[in-house]
């Protein structure tokens, strides 16, 4: 009998003492701050390849993740498909994105849309104040990187070389901005500018076909290129044809890096992508803090070529995640 009654009360003091955590456990919790839920940020930018856009994700993502934000990253099929991203857009909006990050397509189209839709948004490329809506644009000095690039072709070429300017994606301001800023700083400075532009019946075809027609056409010295996907293409086009050219750059692509170390890309205008998706990411989770902080902040970029890519400054813009 004894033992059983010290049974019972081991049973109860047991039950008294979990019944007395529970109360303490439930107070603390209700003392706690609970954390508002964050905004869903919506990265929507044109290409098919997720990889190219992996800096600026990085940057936001870090952002987001330290304010409690949901970050998606939506590629298209296309690369210049208005109607594709205005179909996102609306997709988007419609599963309760609470703000965009945008890289246009097309930047005037894609900024009317927007305007329209009257979502707030932030875009990560050069969208012209004059449609962009009074929406922040986190983006380099495209005519400056465009401007500098034409400085390094004059540096390091003779007067009589002859220099291919291929226009593609024309409906990015930021593309025209780099090509207006390189045929400044080169006019009357080289032989001869050739401009390689597509005709109505190359419109629907390959770049890189596109690409190959004009080298073979058209003899010149060296090419130059103001995105991604355009340089890509190019070096494809030069590979299949076992040809060499000497190729001038703006792009952040791994292949052109590549080709920069192994000297296909003589110089190469390479912009912190990194820090685009952070600011850009501030603006889209706290708009009036990242104005305060981040209104005249310029972007950073730079001419690498071979014989400074092992510079400390470079290694760290080309290789942000690399200890």
């Amino acid at each position: 009998m004894t033992v059983l009654k010290n049974n019972k009360n081991l049973l109860y003091g047991i039950l008294l003492l979990l019944v007395f955590l529970v109360l303490i456990l439930s107070q603390l919790e209700q003392k706690e701050p609970k954390k508002r839920p964050g905004k869903h940020v919506s990265f929507i930018v044109y290409g098919d390849d997720s990889e190219r856009w992996e800096n600026m994700r990085q940057g936001a993502y870090l952002v987001c993740d330290e304010n409690n934000a949901d970050l998606s990253l939506i590629t298209m099929l296309s690369e210049d498909d208005a109607n594709e991203q205005k179909e996102i857009i609306d997709r988007e909006i419609e599963d309760g994105a609470d703000v965009l990050i945008v890289a246009a397509c097309n930047s005037k189209e894609i900024a009317d849309y927007i305007k329209e839709k009257r979502m707030p948004a932030v875009f990560v490329e050069t969208v012209d104040e004059e449609y962009s809506g009074g929406k922040d644009v986190v983006s380099p000095d495209d005519y400056k990187m465009g401007y500098e690039l034409g400085e390094s072709i004059v540096e390091n070429e003779s007067e009589i070389t002859t220099v291919a300017i291929i226009s593609e994606h024309t409906d990015r301001d930021s593309v025209t901005l780099r090509e207006k800023g390189l045929r400044d700083a080169i006019e009357g400075k080289v032989g001869k500018i050739i401009n390689w532009t597509r005709s109505e019946k190359q419109v629907n075809s390959n770049t890189r076909t596109f690409i190959q027609r004009a080298i073979v056409s058209e003899a010149t010295d060296v090419i130059v290129t103001f995105d991604n996907s355009t340089t890509d293409a190019l070096l494809d086009a030069l590979t299949n044809l076992n040809k060499q050219s000497r190729v001038y750059s703006v792009s952040t692509s791994n292949k052109a890096v590549y080709s920069l170390y192994n000297g296909d890309v003589r110089s190469l205008e390479f912009s912190n992508e990194f820090s685009m998706g952070y600011i850009a990411a501030m603006y889209a989770v706290d708009r009036s803090d990242a104005r305060k902080k981040y209104t005249d902040y310029a972007i950073d970029h730079r001419i690498v070529r071979k014989e400074n890519i092992y510079d400390e400054d470079n290694q760290t813009l080309l290789f942000p995640f690399v200890n």
